[in-house]
């Protein structure tokens, strides 16, 4: 698809759910944002590193599609948004006067073409180098998969400091997988083996967003450099959508078995999946369509910080932000109370909420309002989508030089790429895992002397 006909077809989105439907036209123009950045990412797949796409495609549609569906159907009229108070507590042009211009921001950060002349823009380059890099490797993938195994089996024993470290050795099988694919020597057995340790690990805790951003991840690396009909990326598209809004649809019957009845249950899992399968209108039901509705719109979290702050709670000017650098960097035994990550620290300081035995995140976007306020916050995005672009691009410099440094990808940006992660978890994952990887590399050397 040629970049005009997104243009004109974006366009041609706008007109008619302006004209058409009762939608506003910051609404509509939310919509036709949505629909340029789906078919951009589509053209783009496999021509470039897409890794950032994919959180636009989350911003458009968690926080400006959803929230603009809440405004004209889950309203404070709706029955279980009421009850429930899950309809929009401020008004819809409040909203989307902040929240379109905060995500144009960020996606013009993501976008600025910084330090790009060193960065090859041909992916197959890329994916030859890595491959060629890999033919004298040939056993590398089966090491780190083994350490990443072994890791595993200690990652819920070892003391809280060091759990961190064994975590991020555990997901060095799914690295080793990508050396296995590109290897020489290549056993789709064991590949087979990593995804259903994936999927057990997923069914096991009952949470699915890790495996969701994980295999979307892979499958934009997978298919770089890979000449694909632009049919062909619409189907793997549509059956990303049918994955999550499936997974999404049992996710609360399945944890209800989980965490509160008899543990994890594989069975009562694949029963689930097979009776929404068999009978879909189970999705679609007014239930499952509005815990699924809930689930999926990010404004609304968006939403209630703006309520709150600075009605209730003042500004916080920078306070969260810098505090979730500085957190990064400093160890807890050093900073013995420094904020958690996963949302809780934002959500005491602009809701007033004692989270517990759940989660729930106001994301980069409710935390940059209740930082810097409407025009502050939409500034701030657009530093935050820079800071990202800019290391994205540090490392793919680096990959020409360490050519199968981007099959770290995957890894090193598994909680970037989500647009309801707060800073503090998205610098605590980004910052410990380049020094972790920057640490194997320097294992593997030493020990093995291998140059990963």
């Amino acid at each position: 698809m040629k970049k005009w006909a997104v243009f004109v077809v974006s366009f041609l989105t706008f007109i008619i759910f302006s004209v058409f439907t009762e939608l506003s036209n910051w609404e509509a123009l939310s919509v036709a944002l949505f629909v340029h950045f789906m078919l951009d990412f589509l053209q783009n797949l496999g021509k470039k590193v897409v890794i950032f796409d994919i959180t636009i495609l989350l911003a458009t549609a968690t926080c400006l599609v959803m929230p603009a569906i809440f405004y004209h159907y889950y309203t404070r009229d709706n029955r279980l948004a009421h009850i429930w108070i899950k309809y929009m507590l401020i008004p819809s042009d409040e909203y989307f006067s902040f929240a379109f211009p905060a995500v144009l921001m960020m996606i013009l950060g993501f976008r600025a073409p910084l330090g790009r002349s060193h960065i090859d823009k041909n992916p197959y380059v890329y994916m030859q180098r890595m491959q060629q890099e890999l033919q004298h490797k040939p056993r590398v993938g089966m090491i780190l998969i083994s350490v990443g195994l072994v890791s595993g089996l200690f990652t819920n024993f070892v003391p809280e400091d060091i759990k961190q470290f064994f975590y991020f050795l555990d997901h060095l099988i799914y690295v080793g997988v990508f050396y296995v694919l590109y290897s020489p020597i290549k056993n789709r057995k064991l590949v087979s083996l990593v995804i259903i340790i994936m999927v057990g690990e997923s069914i096991a805790i009952g949470m699915f967003g890790e495996l969701i951003f994980m295999l979307a991840l892979s499958l934009c690396l997978i298919l770089l450099g890979k000449r694909i009909s632009f049919g062909r990326k619409i189907s793997f598209a549509l059956a990303g959508a049918y994955l999550i809004l499936l997974l999404q649809s049992i996710k609360i019957d399945y944890r209800k078995q989980a965490w509160q009845g008899e543990g994890a249950d594989p069975v009562y899992f694949s029963s689930l999946i097979a009776d929404r399968v068999s009978d879909p209108s189970t999705m679609l039901d007014e239930g499952s369509s509005f815990l699924l509705a809930v689930r999926l719109n990010q404004g609304w979290l968006v939403a209630t910080t703006m309520h709150f702050v600075p009605e209730k709670y003042p500004y916080a000017n920078g306070e969260t932000i810098w505090q979730s650098i500085a957190a990064s960097f400093v160890p807890r035994f050093i900073w013995p109370d420094k904020p958690e990550s996963g949302g809780k620290a934002n959500l005491k300081r602009f809701w007033g909420f004692d989270l517990v035995g759940y989660s729930m995140n106001i994301g980069p976007i409710g935390e940059a309002y209740g930082n810097f306020g409407k025009w502050g916050g939409i500034f701030y995005m657009f530093f935050y989508g820079l800071f990202f672009n800019v290391l994205l691009s540090a490392l793919l410099r680096m990959a020409n030089k360490r050519p199968t440094l981007i099959l770290w990808l995957p890894f090193l940006f598994l909680y970037a790429v989500g647009i309801e992660t707060d800073l503090l978890t998205t610098m605590n994952s980004l910052l410990k895992g380049i020094f972790f990887t920057w640490i194997i590399f320097q294992v593997f050397k030493t020990a093995f002397r291998i140059e990963l």
